[in-house]
């Protein structure tokens, strides 16, 4: 079947099957080739796009991708066979992480930062979020989970969600999005009295 100009074909699991689960909005030249599975139930098998260009998938649920820290005044270390990024105790020392929206990016489900601590106790901690296109200032969009502290156990990894510091941000492919960890080591309320460190966050996005 040649299509000779715009509409939208509608995914249904049964009626009609259609490629990635998603819906399908044709323009004039595109080529699908359809089968019956039963009655009034289609299945499309193929779909050629006159540009080229490829059939938007659903993209099959939630993925999950790692993003390593790195260090900004902070200083790099290790855990065992871990990698570290150091916020020593009795200063403020800050760390960054990084990513890039690919194009089946629809939102995030969470944001978890993977974290060691050298002794048992509370950090005060901040995470920043920031995202921006191309030609727009480095914090045109910003996010954050104010000052709190977290808890921890020496030598123990501990995975703290931290989604709340990039919901409010605006993203869509090709934004940049940047994530900042402050620890502030001398305030009152910080009592690991060691250092305090990120590996990396496990971001979960659909």
């Amino acid at each position: 079947l040649q299509f000779d100009g715009v509409l939208t074909m509608t995914h249904h699991a049964t009626n009609l099957d259609l490629p990635g689960e998603a819906n399908i909005t044709t323009a004039a030249g595109d080529v699908a080739t359809f089968q019956s599975t039963g009655s009034n139930t289609v299945q499309c098998i193929n779909y050629t796009r006159a540009d080229g260009t490829a059939v938007a998938s659903s993209g099959g649920g939630n993925k999950v991708i790692w993003l390593p820290a790195f260090v900004g005044n902070a200083s790099s270390t290790d855990q065992g066979v871990w990698p570290l990024v150091n916020h020593v105790d009795g200063s403020t020392k800050h760390s960054h992480a990084g990513w890039t929206v690919p194009d089946d990016f629809t939102s995030i489900t969470s944001l978890i930062a993977v974290m060691n601590f050298d002794a048992t106790g509370n950090a005060q901690l901040t995470f920043n979020g920031v995202a921006a296109l191309t030609a727009e200032a480095y914090d045109v969009d910003t996010d954050t989970i104010a000052a709190t502290t977290y808890a921890g156990v020496a030598d123990e990894m501990v995975f703290h969600n931290i989604t709340a510091a990039v919901n409010g941000l605006t993203l869509t492919l090709g934004h940049a999005m940047g994530i900042e960890l402050i620890r502030e080591g001398a305030h009152a309320n910080d009592s690991v009295g060691d250092w305090v460190g990120v590996t990396g966050y496990i971001l979960t996005y659909s």
